[in-house]
């Protein structure tokens, strides 16, 4: 595993308190050298100088606009798959990471050919001990996707590493075998559930989804948005999902499933009208007009 390089692509907009620790803790990690690939969207505050200042041996690229999380990603994919790149980790800017993530989530793939894409344990940054993602699936019935074991303590349930319906895109390994067969990450979502739809195509194409609770990383859960739940999170979240939706749900299925999201939104607009969330209201009818637009 020493003679293997591991890209790593850290997407940055906008990241001046965050990206220094994030890259100071990918130099702290052991097992693999890599080779760190920072893909700078526009940012306008000092975020690309610190990384040239403080990190001169790390390939810094400076998009011309902001070309958010899927096209800015695969803007380092190609520039990794041109230095013949071969294991990929996408890394969100706003993480920092176990010094042994990285081994352990190789591991699995040594041990499984079949498995394309792996996912460490994500934790919330400010409560360590807290989850973020530990796996993820769907709910019943409704098939929207969502982390397992969200907000739950660590070591107060029992969990083991297996099969996952899918990786959270913040930290995301894969393999390059995976991208030559399936392309790279679909732009047409703006931002969200791009992550959830790379891994259905890999499982589509044959490919395993693997969930690595031993692989250990910290989110500063959406830094560049501000946290907290946004008219802009909301509105974007309904459109990304319905898209997912319409992609890998046959068209009877949907139909079928019509009145239950229709209703779900409808108890969603009222318990928002309750609360006097305003901003929240008109993002989510924002988002159901463009849904109604595109279907």
């Amino acid at each position: 595993m020493n003679e293997r390089q591991l890209h790593v692509i850290v997407l940055n907009w906008n990241g001046e308190r965050v990206i220094e620790a994030c890259l100071r803790s990918l130099h702290a990690v052991r097992g693999i050298p890599l080779r760190i690939i920072v893909v700078d969207n526009a940012s306008t505050d000092a975020s690309p100088e610190i990384v040239k200042r403080l990190f001169p041996e790390t390939e810094l690229i400076r998009n011309d606009g902001n070309l958010m999380y899927a096209e800015g990603n695969n803007v380092g994919l190609r520039r990794a798959m041109e230095d013949g790149g071969e294991l990929f980790l996408l890394l969100n800017n706003d993480t920092e990471v176990d010094p042994d993530f990285a081994v352990r989530m190789l591991e699995i793939l040594e041990k499984r050919p079949d498995v394309g894409i792996v996912g460490p344990k994500i934790f919330y940054y400010d409560d360590p001990k807290r989850i973020w993602y530990g796996g993820g699936d769907f709910y019943p019935f409704v098939w929207i996707p969502r982390h397992r074991n969200i907000r739950k303590l660590d070591g107060t349930f029992e969990e083991s590493g297996g099969e996952t319906g899918y990786v959270s895109g913040c930290a995301l390994l894969v393999r390059r075998e995976v991208i030559e067969e399936i392309g790279l990450l679909d732009p047409g979502y703006f931002i969200y559930c791009e992550d959830v739809d790379f891994c259905l195509r890999a499982f589509r194409a044959g490919w395993r989804c693997f969930y690595e609770p031993s692989a250990k990383v910290w989110h500063k859960v959406s830094s560049s948005s501000g946290g907290g739940l946004t008219p802009f999170k909301l509105e974007n979240r309904l459109v990304s999902t319905f898209r997912l939706f319409v992609r890998f749900r046959p068209l009877w299925w949907r139909i079928f499933l019509a009145p239950a999201h229709a209703g779900g939104f409808l108890v969603l607009s009222f318990a928002l009208l309750a609360m006097g969330r305003w901003g929240l209201l008109r993002g989510a009818w924002r988002g159901a007009t463009r849904i109604l637009k595109s279907a």
